[in-house]
C-alpha cells in the first residue's frame, strides 16, 4: 500500500512543504507517525496542519485519516512476521566477535535516537498520570519483568502505594480491586505476554487508566492506552535490545520526582535511615 502512495507522489503536483510532510511520514513508516494527528506532524514540521491535510487530498486519499488507516495497514501488515528467539541468531553468526559488539553497540544507539523522536508530550502525560494516581500497578513479564521490577523500585522511592505485579501474588486477586483512581503500567513487547494483555484488560473494565510501554502502536496492550510510550527493540541477537525502554522509565521517574520533590526527599530521607540501619541497599 506504501507503494500506492509513493506512486501517486509520484504524479502530484507537490510544493517545497508538501514533500516535506511526505518525507516525514515514509521516512518513519515503521515507526509511529501514522498515529500522529495532523496537528502533531504540523508542530513538528513547523508548517500548517491544513498543510498536512492538502497532502492527503493531493494524493487521492478523501481525508488524512484513510491516508493514515493505509498506513497502519501496512504497519500492521509488516509487524505480522515475527521472528523467534532461533530463528534471529542467523542474523550474525558469520561476524566476528569484534564486530558483533561494535554492531550491537550501533544498534543500541540507533534504537535510542530513533526513540528521541518521541513526542515528550506523551511523556509528560505519562508522568503526570503517575503523580495523580491513588495506586500504581506495574506488570511485566518474563524478560521485561526485572525492568517492572526495577521500575517499581524506583516509583516507591518518591511515591507511596506502588505495587508489582510480577507472579509472587496471584496476578487476578492483586487487580481485582483497580478503579479509575488507580494507574496501570503494562510493559510487553512482541510475543506479547498474555498475563500482561489480560492484566490490562481488567484495568480497561475497571476503568483504571493504563500506560502502555510496548514496541508498536498496533501491540495489544496499547489498544485504548492513555499513554502509549513506544521503545524500539530491534537487535542483532536472539534477544531484544530495551535500551530505550530503560531510557523511558528513567525520564519518567526524574519528571515524576521533580513533581514530587518535597515529599520525595523527604521519603528518601526517611528511606535513607533505615536503609542504613539494615545495609538494604
Amino acid at each position: 500500500m506504501l507503494d500506492l502512495i509513493e506512486e501517486r507522489a509520484l504524479k502530484a503536483k507537490l510544493t517545497a512543504k508538501d514533500k516535506k510532510v511526505l518525507d516525514y511520514l515514509l521516512q518513519n513508516k515503521e515507526t509511529y507517525c501514522c498515529f500522529e494527528t495532523s496537528g502533531e506532524i504540523a508542530q513538528k514540521l513547523k508548517v500548517s496542519p491544513s498543510c498536512v491535510v492538502r497532502l492527503s487530498a493531493k494524493l487521492g486519499f478523501e481525508s488524512f485519516s484513510q491516508l493514515k488507516r493505509v498506513m497502519q495497514e501496512e504497519l500492521c501488515k509488516n509487524r505480522a512476521g515475527v521472528k523467534i528467539p532461533y530463528e534471529k541468531i542467523g542474523q550474525y553468526e558469520n561476524l566476528t566477535d569484534e564486530q558483533r559488539i561494535a554492531a550491537i553497540r550501533q544498534n543500541v544507539i540507533a534504537n535510542i535516537q530513533r526513540d528521541q523522536q518521541i513526542e515528550t508530550s506523551r511523556l509528560i502525560e505519562g508522568a503526570n498520570l503517575l503523580f495523580n494516581a491513588k495506586r500504581i500497578f506495574v506488570v511485566g513479564h518474563r524478560c521485561v519483568a526485572g525492568f517492572a521490577q526495577s521500575f517499581g523500585v524506583m516509583l516507591s522511592c518518591i511515591r507511596p502505594h506502588v505495587q508489582v505485579v510480577n507472579g509472587a501474588l496471584p496476578m487476578v486477586d492483586t487487580l481485582s480491586d483497580l478503579n479509575e483512581k488507580d494507574v496501570l503500567v503494562a510493559i510487553a513487547f512482541e510475543r506479547y505476554s498474555s498475563p500482561t494483555v489480560f492484566a490490562v484488560k481488567m484495568a480497561k473494565e475497571a476503568h483504571a487508566k493504563v500506560i502502555a510501554m510496548t514496541d508498536s502502536y498496533v501491540s495489544p496492550i496499547a489498544q485504548g492506552a492513555a499513554v502509549t510510550l513506544v521503545s524500539s527493540t530491534e537487535n542483532f541477537s536472539f534477544y531484544n535490545s530495551y535500551a530505550s525502554l530503560e531510557m523511558n522509565i528513567e525520564i519518567l521517574v526524574g519528571l515524576l520526582s521533580a513533581r514530587n520533590k518535597k515529599q520525595n526527599e523527604e521519603r528518601l530521607k526517611k528511606m535513607e535511615q533505615y536503609l542504613s540501619e539494615n545495609g538494604e541497599y
